[in-house]
């Protein structure tokens, strides 16, 4: 992993990469290949690795790889973009409506090449819209599935697209707020709202389904935090009193540390919450993979909770077993009443 860190530092934001820290063999190049595809930041790296020189670049085999699917995450992401493009001229045409869209292509704008920021689907807000779209998408004979309060899924032009009701995981939304993206077609959240929606999706997935954060939400947090237009002010605002209050600035503090990279966070009070930078990794990077068996994974999370129970408390102000136990148990009763 500190190979694979090292290369996007030097890639993004053009730190040094430590001598002998490189692969010295093919073996270690297959090795990194792998776990890039794992954080999702292939073609981070290897942009990374046009920028070496040639001496230090990796043998032609495993070069080839990394163009291969390079190449592969550009054409995705192009079927992607033009997927929304034509679902953004029917919402206008026929809904009246604008497009908002919540990570993917908003956060790939942020990058030099937005091609190379890996996306799955498109996830858009549509409100209290949400099921005027699916009924204009199964007018045309597309299934829509609604299992999922929280949002609607179908398939548009081979593309995923998930229409959310509401964005945060509990239906406590704020009230959203929205700004144009470049192209001026489509809109998304304010750069501050849209910190608060990304520290709010990556906690949740670290912490309820053990789902590590990867180094490519890590790399967005610091390219959405770094941008000269980020108010951090008002991010204070937007995340003060919520959940994910101090974990935000402890994901900035891990990624000053990780990435040498300068964003804006309350460092006074991780001081005086007694939690620093490791923290994160230990918290919300290592988290094993997730167990078939629901016995094995309830263990795995208790044994979590009692190891590290005074920085869980530090970071929410209450117990991880009070705070998943009991949400879930609320939430389980409420869906068989």
């Amino acid at each position: 992993m500190n190979t694979l860190v090292a290369l996007i530092r030097f890639g993004l934001f053009g730190a040094d990469i430590p001598n002998g820290m490189l692969p010295a063999t093919e073996e270690g190049w297959r090795k990194m290949f792998d776990l890039a595809r794992r954080q999702a930041v292939t073609a981070l790296v290897y942009d990374a690795i046009l920028k070496l020189p040639r001496e230090q670049c990796p043998p032609r085999s495993v070069l080839f790889h990394f163009t291969s699917m390079t190449q592969t995450i550009e054409a995705d992401n192009r079927r992607r973009e033009e997927a929304l493009a034509h679902f953004a001229e029917l919402m206008k045409s026929e809904l009246l409506l604008p497009t908002v869209v919540v990570k993917g292509s908003s956060l790939a704008q942020l990058y030099h090449n937005p091609l190379h920021r890996e996306c799955g689907d498109n996830d858009l807000y549509t409100g209290t819209d949400t099921e005027r779209v699916a009924k204009m998408m199964e007018a045309r004979g597309v299934a829509v599935e609604r299992k999922d309060p929280r949002h609607i899924t179908f398939s548009f032009e081979s593309v995923t697209f998930e229409c959310h009701n509401y964005l945060l995981y509990h239906n406590d939304d704020i009230q959203w707020r929205f700004t144009p993206m470049a192209n001026g077609s489509l809109l998304t959240l304010e750069r501050e709202q849209q910190a608060f929606f990304l520290a709010k999706h990556c906690e949740h997935h670290a912490v309820f389904f053990h789902n590590p954060v990867r180094l490519r939400s890590l790399v967005d947090w610091c390219l959405l935090l770094g941008g000269k237009e980020f108010d951090y002010a008002a991010f204070q605002t937007v995340k003060q009193g919520t959940d994910v209050d101090l974990f935000a600035d402890l994901m900035s503090c891990y990624c000053n540390s990780l990435f040498g990279v300068q964003l804006p966070y309350d460092a006074a009070r991780l001081k005086t919450k007694g939690v620093e930078d490791s923290d994160f990794d230990r918290l919300y990077m290592q988290c094993p993979e997730r167990s078939r068996w629901a016995a094995v994974r309830v263990v795995r999370r208790s044994w979590k909770y009692l190891r590290y129970g005074r920085l869980y408390r530090a970071i929410y102000s209450e117990s991880m077993f009070r705070r998943f136990y009991f949400h879930n148990v609320g939430v389980a009763i409420k869906n068989k009443l």
